[in-house]
Formats: C-alpha cells, sequence, structure tokens
C-alpha cells in the first residue's frame, strides 16, 4: 500500500509540472493589436485572439486546466473588452459576488472539447451565480469541470442542498452590464441561453424584467440536453450592431 501510495504521488506530481509545461503560453501571452472571426459559432475560427485575465476584481476562470492545458480562455479582442467592462460595472451593481467566468473559444478558434458552439471568439459561457438564504454562495464554484456535474432543479434549487439555488437577479445584472458594454463597442448579445425551466423565474426579477424590456434575447426553443445543460450557467453569443 504505502508503494502504491508512493507511485501515485510521483504520478500525481508528474501530471502537475506537466500541466504547468503546458501552461507557460498563457503565462507569456500578450494581448496585441486586433482579432479577427473567421466564420460562424459552430463553424468558424479566430486569428489572434486575446486571452482573458485569470482573474480579477470580483471573477475568476473556473478551472486551471481548461485555462492552460486546454486554452479555452480566448476572445475576439472585442468580446474581451466587453466581458471586462461588464465585470467592472458589476463591482457597483453586484456588490459581494464573485462571478466565474466558463469557456470562451479556443486559442485559434474551432472546436472545443465539450461545445458545439464558441469556435470564432464570440461566444461565452457564465457560471450562474449561487446564494444561500439570501446571501452569495460561493463554495460549489471551485469544483473546476465537476461543475458541469451539478443538478439544479426547474426552481433554480441544488439536487442534495436545496437551500442553495441560483441567482437570478445577478445573472440578470451582469447580462445587463454585457449588453452596455457590447453596446458602447458597437456591438450587442445577439442571444443568451439559459435553460428554459428557469426563464419565467428569471423574468420574474427586476433586473430580469429589465432584461426583457431591452429586448435581449432568451432563447425560446432547444434540444432537450442542450436545455438540461444549462441550468448551472448561462450562454451569450454577441454580434456587431
Amino acid at each position: 500500500m504505502k508503494k502504491f501510495i508512493k507511485r501515485l504521488g510521483w504520478v500525481v506530481l508528474g501530471l502537475t509540472i506537466l500541466c504547468l509545461l503546458l501552461s507557460l503560453p498563457e503565462y507569456f501571452h500578450r494581448n496585441d493589436g486586433e482579432s479577427k472571426s473567421i466564420g460562424s459559432v459552430r463553424n468558424g475560427s479566430l486569428e489572434n485572439g486575446w486571452l482573458l485575465p485569470y482573474t480579477g476584481k470580483n471573477f475568476a476562470y473556473f478551472s486551471g486546466l481548461s485555462y492552460g492545458v486546454f486554452n479555452n480562455a480566448y476572445t475576439h479582442s472585442t468580446t474581451c473588452r466587453i466581458i471586462l467592462d461588464a465585470y467592472k460595472t458589476c463591482e457597483t451593481t453586484c456588490p459581494g459576488v464573485f462571478f466565474r467566468l466558463m469557456e470562451t473559444s479556443d486559442k485559434h478558434g474551432g472546436r472545443l472539447l465539450i461545445h458545439r458552439t464558441h469556435q470564432n471568439g464570440t461566444s461565452a459561457d457564465f457560471m450562474m451565480p449561487k446564494k444561500r438564504a439570501g446571501k452569495p454562495c460561493h463554495w460549489f464554484d471551485h469544483l473546476g469541470y465537476f461543475h458541469y456535474l451539478l443538478d439544479f432543479d426547474e426552481k433554480g434549487r441544488l439536487y442534495g442542498c436545496k437551500s442553495v439555488e441560483v441567482d437570478l437577479e445577478s445573472a440578470a445584472r451582469h447580462i445587463l452590464a454585457l449588453e452596455a458594454a457590447a453596446r458602447k463597442h458597437g456591438q450587442r448579445i445577439k442571444k443568451v441561453i439559459l435553460r428554459l425551466e428557469l426563464t419565467d423565474e428569471f423574468y420574474a426579477t427586476p433586473s430580469g424584467q429589465a432584461v426583457r424590456e431591452r429586448g435581449i434575447y432568451l432563447v425560446q426553443n432547444m434540444p432537450y440536453w442542450t436545455n438540461r445543460v444549462h441550468d448551472d450557467h448561462y450562454h451569450v453569443d454577441f454580434v456587431a450592431l
């Protein structure tokens, strides 16, 4: 047993070192110039992608593996500016909420590991903020890829721990900040993908109502599994005005 544990330790150490080496390009990457999106979110590529920061004042990327090894935190330069401007706005509009950014695009675009879209640098996934007893709850945000295994019911409550629920008001405030930032940079939100069963609850929030009034489009119909996996995060596509 001791030999097994020792060998396992060496394997873990080796994998850690390998991941660190594979992450070196992200460490030395510098955003410069403008990006070019080619094709569509479903069949496209990205030239001179910009790398989003791993962490900021009120946000962090959700997985070091996704960020440094799979290179999934790149976007078009304009999309990068929109995302960062929106987080800056949320410092004021969402006090106490720490956001988690999920996959955006590969360094050169194209197909991601578990996504059919995200191919040209104009898409981003955002982890759903959570609350418990009306206060921000961040414990489940540290699960990395395992966050996808969390299962929320049709009211947005976490199975196995129903005192934890998605914070739709904060999500709506974030979407409003994204739309305002997009307009500032000559773009708009093309669509938002959120689990269909959460739509009524989303629109029932004050900021969700503002999202509706501003004409920000929430997808109204999608395949079962596409709908099912968007309980723990929301997807946003941007497009030029």
